[in-house]
């Protein structure tokens, strides 16, 4: 009850700062290689996962460019600020205050993780398919301006893609429609 009661009186530009770079967290951890290069006994890196099955390959930002996402969420002068093979972020601007949108592909990462972190931070996570693929649809609301975050996690064998959607000021479309439409061409692009 305690930290409802002082999230509450966040600024929700401090929220929002707090949120982009909880974002970039898992992308800079997987930049790490986990071992020592200067011992030559130690490991050389990272070794495969036993019993690991990898789904398919997803092209560099689910396959969606810069002109889709500006169509998609009706936002103007959006920024690809983050492109990587894992991961894409749009930010209005450039600037962490506003609006963020991002794709991000988890390769031999458990959906189920990521699904409880929602469950405890979303005012709703319920099944959803797409394409037939299932996953989970996850919905934040604002006080002010309603439900403008939609994140939707889709899983393919041992690895998950999501997108995230947050719109920061009204106008703007419904944030799960705009998430459904972007998974749904991202499924259609991988390979």
């Amino acid at each position: 009850m305690a930290a409802a009661t002082v999230c509450a009186v966040i600024p929700s530009n401090v929220k929002r700062v707090v949120a982009a770079a909880a974002v970039m967290i898992p992308v800079l951890a997987a930049c790490s290689s986990g071992s020592d290069s200067a011992s030559p006994e130690g490991p050389q890196g990272p070794s495969p996962a036993q019993g690991i099955t990898h789904g398919p390959f997803f092209p560099q930002c689910g396959g969606i460019s810069d002109q889709t996402m500006a169509e998609q969420t009706r936002v103007t002068g959006l920024v690809n600020t983050a492109k990587n093979s894992v991961g894409c972020q749009w930010l209005a601007g450039g600037g962490i205050l506003g609006p963020h949108f991002s794709f991000t592909w988890y390769r031999g990462s458990p959906i189920g993780r990521e699904r409880k972190t929602e469950e405890l931070s979303r005012n709703s996570v319920e099944d959803i398919n797409i394409e037939g693929h299932d996953g989970f649809i996850a919905v934040g609301e604002d006080p002010t301006l309603g439900a403008n975050l939609c994140e939707i996690g889709i899983q393919y064998d041992d690895d998950f893609i999501e997108w995230s959607i947050s719109f920061s000021e009204k106008p703007f479309p419904d944030s799960c429609e705009v998430a459904k439409e972007l998974t749904r061409q991202s499924i259609v692009n991988a390979k």
